[in-house]
């Protein structure tokens, strides 16, 4: 593992007065030519698998299908992605991809900044890799580094810039993007500084559009927008200040308080934050996990509710919950992603809370719409974001508890390999039916001899 900035980048900052940007972008580029350390190579494995599976899992919804039909009116006809038969361009390419792999909700994140960092950063790259040769390891690092670079410009912000009501996946995912794709296509030091440059003025999305499509749409346009800024800074376009961190620029304009700490070369290696990623056992919002988790240990352990018999349910949990998924009523499997109730409801009916338990005629069942309007949160500051407790209050005076201290998933309990493949394959094979244990092998491969045209072919085999 690297221990420190090269000599020769730390001289060459010294001379030419390099800004915070230019360190920062010169400092991946040495790390992008550097053999990767075995913990981060399979994390960068874990975080493509489990996206490269999100989006093909969402490949067939009704709001892929609008931007495909965008891009045929938009766009051009280059290449064929998520195993379907229309052509987009690249551009468009990259947004779809980056768009199916935040769909449903169940893609990566991190959850100290509350990230979701392998969208963006794989649209970007596969749309990529899908017209040019290339190289094993440099389709890893262009993943590895998409990845690190965007969390730690996301720890830079945390947590002003999230409490302001952005959706940081969308702001901050852009330069991971342009960050993986100036990998790919070989930027130097100085174009990649540009490239980050172009990316931090196409920042977009508020937390105000969760539970709608528009939503994964910032992940998309944080593809596409990311590989466009990479070929821009290849073909030339560049900015003399540093937009990250001047007066008036990106920082400034998207935090109230911000540590450039995170992006000073000496850190870059030395610790890799791609390790704190996490995976979601449940496609919804990630701050409720701990109560969805608790329902369906109180199914499994009590079997089916009658509902006849429950007088009201209570959710302890933190107050973030409430913040980001308090809403109270769900008419679409896309609301129910952000209502909370909604997934403590299908967990305790079910014991589940799978893409059936978020589809929209889950959504307006009247067992789960009468079970959520019984259920309540109760926000206190003693339940971590990891934690929960679900109380069943019956109507002859007991009750039913569980207390979830650290949720499936988290950093203290993370998905194993075994049960990241479970996801994938339950996530693929509707689709690509005998396909589905390749493909997951392919992507836990990725850098190994594998690229991205190799698994893309698995994926347009028929």
């Amino acid at each position: 593992m690297a221990q420190g900035v090269p000599d020769r980048i730390q001289k060459t900052r010294e001379e030419s007065n390099m800004t915070a940007l230019e360190a920062f972008a010169a400092r991946i580029v040495s790390l992008a030519h550097e053999p990767l350390p075995d913990a981060v190579i399979h994390e960068t494995r874990r975080c493509f698998a489990n996206v490269l599976g999100t989006a093909l899992g969402a490949s067939h919804s009704h709001e892929i299908d609008a931007l495909y039909r965008a891009g045929a009116v938009l766009g051009g006809a280059e290449i064929s992605v998520l195993g379907r038969g229309e052509m987009l361009d690249r551009y468009f390419g990259a947004t779809a991809l980056g768009f199916a792999a935040h769909f449903d909700d169940f893609d990566d994140t991190h959850l100290e900044t509350v990230i979701h960092p392998g969208a963006a950063t794989m649209g970007a790259l596969y749309s990529l890799g899908m017209c040019m040769d290339v190289a094993p390891d440099r389709a890893l690092a262009g993943m590895a580094l998409g990845v690190e670079a965007q969390l730690r410009i996301g720890l830079a912000m945390t947590p002003s810039h999230y409490d302001l009501g952005w959706h940081i996946t969308g702001t901050c995912g852009v330069i991971g993007a342009a960050v993986g794709a100036g990998i790919l296509i070989g930027l130097d030091e100085q174009q990649l500084a540009h490239a980050i440059q172009i990316a931090a003025t196409m920042s977009l999305g508020q937390r105000e559009a969760f539970g709608t499509p528009i939503k994964p749409y910032h992940a998309g346009k944080a593809a596409a927008n990311g590989l466009l800024s990479a070929v821009l800074a290849q073909q030339g376009v560049s900015d003399a200040s540093d937009l990250l961190t001047d007066d008036h620029g990106y920082f400034a304009l998207l935090a109230d308080s911000w540590n450039t700490d995170w992006i000073e070369p000496e850190d870059l290696g030395r610790r890799w934050v791609i390790l704190d990623n996490t995976y979601k056992p449940f496609p919804c919002g990630i701050v409720a996990h701990p109560a969805i988790e608790a329902a369906t240990k109180l199914h499994l352990e009590f079997g089916a509710l009658d509902l006849a018999e429950v007088e009201r349910v209570s959710v302890g949990c933190n107050p973030l919950v409430v913040e980001l998924m308090g809403r109270r009523v769900a008419a679409t499997g896309l609301e129910a992603r952000f209502c909370a109730i909604h997934g403590v409801a299908v967990g305790l009916l079910t014991g589940r809370a799978g893409l059936a338990e978020f589809s929209d005629a889950t959504s307006v069942d009247p067992s789960v719409v009468l079970l959520r309007d019984k259920t309540t949160l109760l926000p206190d500051e003693h339940h971590s974001r990891q934690s929960a407790t679900v109380t069943i209050h019956l109507n002859d005076g007991s009750t039913r508890v569980h207390h979830v201290a650290q949720a499936e998933g988290s950093k203290e309990r993370p998905l194993s390999d075994a049960q990241l493949r479970e996801k994938f394959l339950a996530l693929v094979v509707a689709y690509f039916l005998g396909r589905a244990e390749l493909l997951w092998q392919l992507a836990m491969q990725l850098g190994d001899g594998v690229s991205f045209i190799d698994i893309d072919h698995i994926v347009r085999a028929r």
